[in-house]
Protein backbone atom coordinates (compact mmCIF):
# COMPACT_ATOMS: atom_id res chain seq x y z
CA UNK A 1 0.00 0.00 0.00
CA UNK A 2 1.85 3.56 -0.69
CA UNK A 3 1.88 6.03 1.52
CA UNK A 4 1.15 9.64 0.44
CA UNK A 5 3.45 12.33 1.90
CA UNK A 6 2.34 14.72 4.17
CA UNK A 7 2.53 18.53 3.18
CA UNK A 8 5.76 20.46 3.97
CA UNK A 9 4.77 23.05 6.73
CA UNK A 10 5.18 26.77 4.85
CA UNK A 11 8.59 28.08 5.68
CA UNK A 12 8.86 31.22 7.68
CA UNK A 13 10.74 34.59 6.64
CA UNK A 14 13.76 34.81 8.71
CA UNK A 15 15.59 37.95 7.48
CA UNK A 16 18.62 39.76 9.07
CA UNK A 17 18.44 43.52 8.46
CA UNK A 18 22.00 45.09 7.37
CA UNK A 19 21.65 48.77 7.61
CA UNK A 20 23.41 50.89 5.23
CA UNK A 21 23.11 54.45 5.90
CA UNK A 22 21.63 56.72 8.93
CA UNK A 23 18.72 58.34 9.61
CA UNK A 24 19.02 61.75 8.91
CA UNK A 25 18.10 63.50 12.19
CA UNK A 26 14.91 66.10 11.55
CA UNK A 27 14.69 67.74 14.63
CA UNK A 28 16.59 70.96 13.11
CA UNK A 29 13.54 70.79 11.07
CA UNK A 30 10.62 71.39 13.75
CA UNK A 31 10.74 74.96 12.96
CA UNK A 32 10.06 74.34 9.18
CA UNK A 33 6.82 71.82 8.84
CA UNK A 34 6.58 72.37 5.08
CA UNK A 35 10.41 70.75 5.22
CA UNK A 36 9.25 68.40 7.59
CA UNK A 37 6.22 67.24 5.27
CA UNK A 38 8.30 66.56 2.21
CA UNK A 39 11.26 64.63 3.81
CA UNK A 40 7.82 62.50 5.19
CA UNK A 41 6.43 62.09 1.78
CA UNK A 42 9.70 61.33 0.30
CA UNK A 43 11.12 58.79 2.73
CA UNK A 44 8.52 57.28 4.91
CA UNK A 45 9.89 58.20 7.98
CA UNK A 46 11.18 61.14 9.89
CA UNK A 47 13.50 60.36 13.00
CA UNK A 48 14.28 62.83 16.01
CA UNK A 49 16.68 63.44 18.31
CA UNK A 50 15.75 64.59 22.11
CA UNK A 51 12.96 65.70 21.54
CA UNK A 52 11.31 63.66 24.27
CA UNK A 53 10.60 64.13 28.17
CA UNK A 54 13.58 62.04 29.19
CA UNK A 55 12.29 62.58 32.83
CA UNK A 56 8.89 60.76 31.96
CA UNK A 57 10.99 58.01 29.68
CA UNK A 58 13.33 57.04 32.39
CA UNK A 59 10.08 56.76 35.08
CA UNK A 60 8.55 54.23 32.23
CA UNK A 61 11.16 52.56 31.87
CA UNK A 62 11.85 51.72 35.59
CA UNK A 63 8.08 50.98 36.01
CA UNK A 64 8.83 48.21 33.29
CA UNK A 65 11.98 46.62 34.88
CA UNK A 66 9.91 46.64 37.80
CA UNK A 67 7.91 44.05 36.52
CA UNK A 68 10.75 42.45 35.12
CA UNK A 69 12.32 41.96 37.96
CA UNK A 70 9.13 40.92 40.09
CA UNK A 71 9.13 38.22 37.36
CA UNK A 72 12.97 36.70 37.88
CA UNK A 73 14.05 38.37 34.36
CA UNK A 74 16.85 40.85 36.48
CA UNK A 75 19.97 39.94 37.82
CA UNK A 76 19.05 41.32 41.08
CA UNK A 77 22.72 42.15 41.61
CA UNK A 78 23.21 44.63 39.41
CA UNK A 79 21.54 48.08 39.32
CA UNK A 80 17.34 48.22 38.27
CA UNK A 81 17.87 50.88 35.60
CA UNK A 82 20.59 49.28 33.63
CA UNK A 83 18.05 46.49 32.72
CA UNK A 84 20.47 43.42 33.36
CA UNK A 85 18.91 39.99 32.33
CA UNK A 86 19.04 36.86 34.76
CA UNK A 87 20.82 33.77 33.69
CA UNK A 88 17.40 31.74 33.82
CA UNK A 89 16.30 30.81 30.23
CA UNK A 90 14.06 32.70 27.93
CA UNK A 91 10.54 32.61 29.36
CA UNK A 92 8.03 30.87 27.59
CA UNK A 93 5.70 33.35 25.69
CA UNK A 94 2.34 31.87 26.60
CA UNK A 95 3.10 30.94 30.14
CA UNK A 96 5.47 33.33 31.29
CA UNK A 97 5.46 36.40 28.94
CA UNK A 98 2.18 37.09 28.08
CA UNK A 99 1.18 37.27 32.34
CA UNK A 100 4.14 40.29 32.58
CA UNK A 101 2.46 41.91 29.38
CA UNK A 102 -0.99 41.96 29.99
CA UNK A 103 0.75 44.17 33.81
CA UNK A 104 2.89 46.23 31.49
CA UNK A 105 0.02 47.43 29.01
CA UNK A 106 -1.99 48.76 32.36
CA UNK A 107 0.46 50.94 34.01
CA UNK A 108 -1.07 54.33 33.75
CA UNK A 109 2.73 55.70 33.02
CA UNK A 110 3.30 53.66 29.90
CA UNK A 111 -0.47 54.52 28.56
CA UNK A 112 -0.14 58.36 29.23
CA UNK A 113 3.40 58.57 27.02
CA UNK A 114 1.55 58.15 24.29
CA UNK A 115 -0.42 61.17 24.79
CA UNK A 116 3.01 63.21 25.32
CA UNK A 117 2.73 66.83 24.37
CA UNK A 118 5.98 66.39 22.20
CA UNK A 119 4.45 63.98 20.00
CA UNK A 120 0.76 64.68 20.05
CA UNK A 121 1.71 68.36 18.61
CA UNK A 122 4.45 67.02 16.38
CA UNK A 123 1.96 64.56 14.77
CA UNK A 124 -0.93 67.68 14.43
CA UNK A 125 1.55 69.53 13.04
CA UNK A 126 2.35 67.28 10.47
CA UNK A 127 -1.39 65.97 9.56
CA UNK A 128 -2.65 69.69 9.87
CA UNK A 129 -5.46 68.59 11.88
CA UNK A 130 -7.00 67.20 15.82
CA UNK A 131 -5.46 63.99 15.98
CA UNK A 132 -5.80 61.32 18.22
CA UNK A 133 -3.16 58.13 19.84
CA UNK A 134 -4.73 54.84 19.38
CA UNK A 135 -5.83 53.03 22.78
CA UNK A 136 -4.08 50.02 21.76
CA UNK A 137 -0.55 50.79 23.15
CA UNK A 138 2.26 48.27 22.38
CA UNK A 139 5.46 47.38 24.11
CA UNK A 140 8.65 44.97 23.16
CA UNK A 141 10.86 43.62 25.64
CA UNK A 142 13.65 42.17 23.95
CA UNK A 143 16.26 39.21 25.49
CA UNK A 144 19.76 39.20 24.60
CA UNK A 145 20.77 36.88 21.75
CA UNK A 146 17.14 35.53 21.30
CA UNK A 147 17.08 35.72 17.33
CA UNK A 148 14.44 34.06 17.01
CA UNK A 149 12.00 37.07 18.48
CA UNK A 150 13.70 39.21 16.73
CA UNK A 151 10.50 41.59 14.47
CA UNK A 152 11.25 40.28 10.78
CA UNK A 153 10.51 42.94 8.00
CA UNK A 154 6.70 44.13 7.68
CA UNK A 155 3.96 46.32 7.28
CA UNK A 156 2.03 48.28 9.86
CA UNK A 157 -1.00 48.13 8.15
CA UNK A 158 -0.79 44.80 8.13
CA UNK A 159 -2.56 45.13 11.92
CA UNK A 160 -3.74 48.18 12.03
CA UNK A 161 -5.80 48.50 9.28
CA UNK A 162 -8.17 52.13 9.15
CA UNK A 163 -6.72 54.77 7.13
CA UNK A 164 -3.03 53.98 5.49
CA UNK A 165 -2.64 57.76 7.24
CA UNK A 166 -2.09 55.56 9.89
CA UNK A 167 1.38 56.95 11.81
CA UNK A 168 3.90 54.72 14.24
CA UNK A 169 6.49 56.04 16.83
CA UNK A 170 8.80 53.90 17.63
CA UNK A 171 10.54 54.83 21.21
CA UNK A 172 13.58 52.94 22.84
CA UNK A 173 12.90 52.85 26.54
CA UNK A 174 16.46 53.56 27.41
CA UNK A 175 19.97 54.37 25.21
CA UNK A 176 19.97 51.93 22.06
CA UNK A 177 23.19 51.36 20.60
CA UNK A 178 22.32 49.22 17.31
CA UNK A 179 23.90 46.08 18.98
CA UNK A 180 20.99 46.36 21.55
CA UNK A 181 18.42 45.59 18.63
CA UNK A 182 16.96 48.97 17.60
CA UNK A 183 14.66 49.46 14.34
CA UNK A 184 15.65 49.92 11.04
CA UNK A 185 13.63 51.43 8.20
CA UNK A 186 13.08 50.43 3.97
CA UNK A 187 13.53 54.16 3.23
CA UNK A 188 10.92 54.99 0.53
CA UNK A 189 8.86 51.54 1.17
CA UNK A 190 6.40 53.59 1.49
CA UNK A 191 5.39 54.35 -1.78
CA UNK A 192 5.02 50.68 -2.81
CA UNK A 193 1.98 50.53 -1.06
CA UNK A 194 0.57 47.77 1.07
CA UNK A 195 2.26 44.24 0.03
CA UNK A 196 1.33 41.07 0.86
CA UNK A 197 3.06 39.68 3.92
CA UNK A 198 4.00 35.62 4.63
CA UNK A 199 4.03 33.74 8.24
CA UNK A 200 7.66 35.08 10.01
CA UNK A 201 9.87 34.17 12.87
CA UNK A 202 9.73 36.83 15.78
CA UNK A 203 7.11 39.03 17.29
CA UNK A 204 4.04 39.57 14.69
CA UNK A 205 4.59 36.35 13.15
CA UNK A 206 4.01 38.03 9.60
CA UNK A 207 6.58 39.70 7.61
CA UNK A 208 7.60 41.07 3.98
CA UNK A 209 10.31 39.89 2.06
CA UNK A 210 12.37 43.04 0.49
CA UNK A 211 14.83 41.48 -1.27
CA UNK A 212 14.13 42.73 -4.54
CA UNK A 213 12.66 46.02 -3.85
CA UNK A 214 16.08 47.86 -4.48
CA UNK A 215 15.83 50.08 -1.36
CA UNK A 216 18.30 51.02 1.19
CA UNK A 217 17.76 50.02 4.96
CA UNK A 218 18.48 52.99 7.46
CA UNK A 219 19.33 52.86 11.20
CA UNK A 220 20.82 54.94 14.22
CA UNK A 221 21.95 54.79 17.31
CA UNK A 222 19.13 55.95 19.59
CA UNK A 223 19.54 57.75 23.17
CA UNK A 224 17.04 57.95 25.25
CA UNK A 225 14.15 61.20 23.89
CA UNK A 226 14.88 60.21 20.43
CA UNK A 227 12.42 58.53 18.62
CA UNK A 228 11.12 57.71 15.30
CA UNK A 229 7.80 58.40 13.36
CA UNK A 230 6.61 56.41 10.09
CA UNK A 231 3.95 55.85 7.59
CA UNK A 232 1.69 52.34 8.04
CA UNK A 233 3.02 51.25 4.62
CA UNK A 234 6.50 52.01 5.60
CA UNK A 235 8.88 48.73 6.10
CA UNK A 236 10.45 48.60 8.97
CA UNK A 237 11.58 45.48 11.35
CA UNK A 238 14.24 45.02 14.61
CA UNK A 239 17.98 44.47 14.57
CA UNK A 240 19.01 41.62 16.39
CA UNK A 241 19.85 42.25 19.86
CA UNK A 242 23.29 41.07 20.13
CA UNK A 243 24.43 42.18 23.63
CA UNK A 244 25.16 39.57 26.09
CA UNK A 245 22.95 40.15 29.09
CA UNK A 246 20.97 43.41 28.29
CA UNK A 247 16.95 43.53 27.30
CA UNK A 248 15.88 46.27 24.79
CA UNK A 249 12.74 47.91 26.09
CA UNK A 250 10.83 49.74 23.58
CA UNK A 251 7.55 51.37 22.68
CA UNK A 252 5.01 51.69 19.77
CA UNK A 253 2.36 53.85 19.84
CA UNK A 254 -0.19 54.85 16.78
CA UNK A 255 -1.73 58.17 15.81
CA UNK A 256 -4.15 59.82 13.04
CA UNK A 257 -6.01 62.22 11.84
CA UNK A 258 -9.32 62.34 14.27
CA UNK A 259 -11.82 62.27 11.47
CA UNK A 260 -10.04 59.37 9.25
CA UNK A 261 -11.30 55.86 9.50
CA UNK A 262 -10.45 54.07 12.22
CA UNK A 263 -10.41 49.74 12.50
CA UNK A 264 -12.31 48.59 16.02
CA UNK A 265 -9.11 46.77 16.67
CA UNK A 266 -7.27 49.11 17.38
CA UNK A 267 -9.40 50.61 20.21
CA UNK A 268 -9.15 47.58 22.17
CA UNK A 269 -6.04 46.24 24.41
CA UNK A 270 -3.43 44.91 22.26
CA UNK A 271 -3.23 40.99 22.70
CA UNK A 272 -7.06 40.97 23.90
Amino acid sequence: MSSVASPEKPSRLEYRIQPEVEFPNSTPLLAQPEELRKRLADSGYLFFRGVLNTTALQALRCDILELCREHGWLDNSKPLADGIYSSRPFPDYREEYMPLYRKLIKLESFNEFSKSAEIMNLVALLLQGPVISHPRTIARITYPRHYAFTTQPHQDFFYIRGTPATYTAWIPAGDCPRELGGLAILEGSHARGFLPHEPAIGAGNNGVRTDNLGLRWAAADFKLGDFVLFHSHTIHGALDNHTPDRLRLSLDYRYQRADEAIDPSSLKPHAG
